[in-house]
């Protein structure tokens, strides 16, 4: 005798089984930061527009104080001139020279605030220790290029993402896409 799957709801409806026994299903498929963005009011855009003073400048801190790990899953870079940015997780000390900078809800029906200290800057000092987990050179002066970093950028609680630049003295917006989940297993 064979396996039927029936509907929970009551409805007297069985799933449907090809000729070489797949399901045969239509889906919608969404984002997790969409399902976090509709059902918790927990997405938020973090908006920076600076011009770096010089090389090597810092001008992006993040640092979560939630619980929920926060995720960083896209980076909108844009640039006057060409320039590279190095973004890096793990940095320690106290953040000088910045001034707050606050995510905005992606949810206009949340009254939901991200959990975390954010700084952006023209040179973001009092930093170090940190690890270089990504990079990339934006052509300034084309367009905005977004990216989305297949694994994400994951921020336990209490710990930092820093931005920098290569060359400075060129003026660039960066928006990250962020968005807080519970860790699995939790």
């Amino acid at each position: 005798m064979g396996l039927q799957i029936e509907g929970g709801t009551g409805n007297g409806y069985s799933a449907g089984v090809n000729a070489i026994g797949q399901l045969t299903v239509e889906t919608t498929t969404i984002t997790k930061e969409h399902e976090v963005n509709h059902n918790e009011g927990q997405a938020y855009s973090l908006p920076v527009s600076v011009t770096p003073t010089a090389a090597g400048d810092c001008f992006l801190y993040l640092r979560n104080n939630s619980d929920s790990e926060l995720i960083v899953s896209e980076i909108a870079l844009t640039a006057a001139t060409t320039e590279t940015i190095s973004i890096k997780l793990g940095d320690g000390g106290i953040p000088i020279g910045g001034n707050t900078t606050t995510p905005v809800n992606r949810n206009a029906g949340s009254g939901n605030q991200a959990d975390v200290t954010a700084q952006s800057g023209v040179d973001i000092t009092g930093l170090s220790g940190g690890s270089v987990v990504f990079g990339w050179t934006v052509e300034g002066g084309v367009s905005t290029q977004r990216v989305v970093p297949a694994s994400g950028f994951i921020l336990p609680k209490n710990k930092v993402l820093t931005a920098y630049v290569a060359t400075g003295g060129i003026a660039i917006s960066l928006g990250l896409g962020i968005s807080f989940h519970m860790a699995h297993g939790k």
